[in-house]
Parts: structure tokens; sequence; C-alpha cells
């Protein structure tokens, strides 16, 4: 591992996953790629090393990743088009971003590890988004059935916690705007985990995962009840209000995370997030605050 390429990079889990690598490894460099100039400004103000080496581009676009991938031996494929009711609206975005794009990284990727970024939503898809991060999984495993001699991997993943476009984001700013927060349905459960618990497990990957495995690390669900009040109380007084908007287009009530115990090298107990261990409302606020 001497030059990894990170697509996405300047996103939540990407910042984070950098400046960890950059930390432990003092010879690696990174590259990343990205299309947001502001998202990647703030990794740059972030960084200030000389070893990051960030890219303006587009993941759909063959010229900018054969430049991008030049001696790159490791690449960890974060970027994707995820927010949920984007993709079914807008399902031909999605597809070339989250699959085409995957296609492209993979015919064109000639190190030695790579590693490709799945959800939960995986399982059993019932929205667009959730099928093309299935999409993803297969093609990976494709390439580690053709591709023996080296590490084609995948790591799948339920809500990162406070992350860009999170709920739990969202609600922080409907309380500062109008006090006010908008729930689906507040039985609804989903499975949460810590950012930097993803960066340590996917550093963990890299380092002793086998090819053609999808690993899942451990993590807890949480009902939206419980969320929406450990944010209310931390972030909300006496006079925060609820607004029940139902599911969106795609949306289920709980979530899996995996299929069956062969298909994945890690995996929780339980497959659903509604029968899962569950976060407490204690937890979701240290969370909060931490």
């Amino acid at each position: 591992m001497n030059r990894i390429l990170i697509t996405g990079g300047s996103g939540f889990l990407g910042r984070h996953l950098v400046r960890e690598l950059l930390n432990r490894y003092k010879d690696i460099e990174i590259v990343t790629i990205s299309r947001g100039e502001t998202e990647i400004a703030r990794m740059l103000a972030e960084s200030h090393n000389e070893r990051l080496e960030p890219i303006m581009g587009d993941i759909r676009d063959v010229d900018t990743l054969r430049y991008a991938l030049k001696e790159i031996d490791t690449v960890i494929h974060l970027a994707a088009m995820k927010h949920i009711d984007f993709c079914e609206s807008y399902p031909l975005e999605a597809v070339t971003t989250n699959v085409i794009g995957t296609m492209n990284l993979l015919k064109l990727f000639s190190g030695n590890t790579f590693i490709g970024m799945s959800t939960d939503k995986a399982a059993g898809p019932s929205n667009c988004y959730g099928a093309t991060k299935l999409l993803l999984e297969r093609l990976v495993l494709e390439q580690a059935r053709k591709n023996t001699g080296r590490r084609y991997m995948a790591v799948r993943s339920g809500n990162l916690f406070g992350s860009s476009g999170s709920v739990v984001e969202k609600w922080k700013q409907q309380i500062r705007r109008s006090n006010r927060i908008t729930v689906t349905n507040l039985e609804m459960t989903r499975f949460f985990i810590k950012v930097d618990t993803v960066v340590d497990f996917m550093i963990e990957v890299i380092e002793q995962g086998e090819n053609g495995k999808i690993y899942v690390p451990f993590q807890k669900a949480a009902t939206l009840r419980d969320v929406a009040k450990a944010v209310i109380e931390v972030y909300g007084d006496g006079e925060t209000t609820m607004e029940f908007i139902g599911l969106r287009e795609g949306e289920r009530m709980h979530e899996k995370i995996c299929f069956s115990p062969k298909e994945v090298a890690s995996q929780i107990n339980e497959c659903s997030s509604e029968c899962a261990e569950r976060l407490s409302i204690e937890e979701v606020k240290d969370w909060l605050v931490s």
C-alpha cells in the first residue's frame, strides 16, 4: 500500500478516512477524486498535507479515472449518489454514477486491493439506491472470481451517524430554522454506526481482508422515536414539535444488514434492524455531543 485512490474522498466518510490513513501510515500518498469544489476546499483546509492530491472530476468520466489511477495500488470506492428520494426521481443519474462509475473503476484498475463501499439497503433492496449498491457488490465479487491474485472486497454499513444529509443533520437544521422536525414514522428502525468505527473497520479490511468477501461491521439499531427524542433533548426545547410526513417513495420500515451467513465474513447477530440490539437514548445523546 503505497498510493491510494479514494473516490468521494471529500465527503463525510472520505475526509475522516483520509485523515486517519495519513496519520497512521507516514509513507503513503493519497489521491482523491470528487465533484464538489466546496467539499474539496474544506478537505484541503483540514489536511494541509503534501501527501494528499485532490482531483476534481467525475467517476463517470473514463479519461479522468485513467489519470487518477496512475500508479495506484489500492482503491477505496466511496463515491455515490446516496439520497434515496433523489435516486428514485433520477434513476439514470443513480445508475450512471453508482453502477457505470463502478464499472469504469473496475475496468481500469490494475493494482492490488479494491474496496467498494456498500449499504444495508443493498440487502433485499426496495429502492433504486439499494439496487445500485447491490450491483456494486456483485460487480466487485465478479472481479474477485476473475482475478484471484488481487483482492476485491466490499464493506456494507448502515447509516453513518451525523453524516451530511442524514436525518440527524436534517433535524438539527430544522430545529435551528423553525424548532420543528419532520418525521416519517416514529416506529421506523435504522442501523447506525459512528464514522470513526467505520474508518477503523475499513483500515482493518485493507490490512487483513480476503479476496471475494463482503465485510459488515457490528452496529446497533435505533427507532426514529428514540433518535428524535435524543435530538430534541440535546438541540431543541419544550416547544420543539414534530410533523409527520409518512414514508418516502422507496423507503421501508426496517432495514436488513446481510443476505445470509455464507455471504459475509463478519456480521451482526440479527439481520433486521427491527430485531437488532438497540441503541439507548442516552447512547444516542452521547453520540450527538461527542
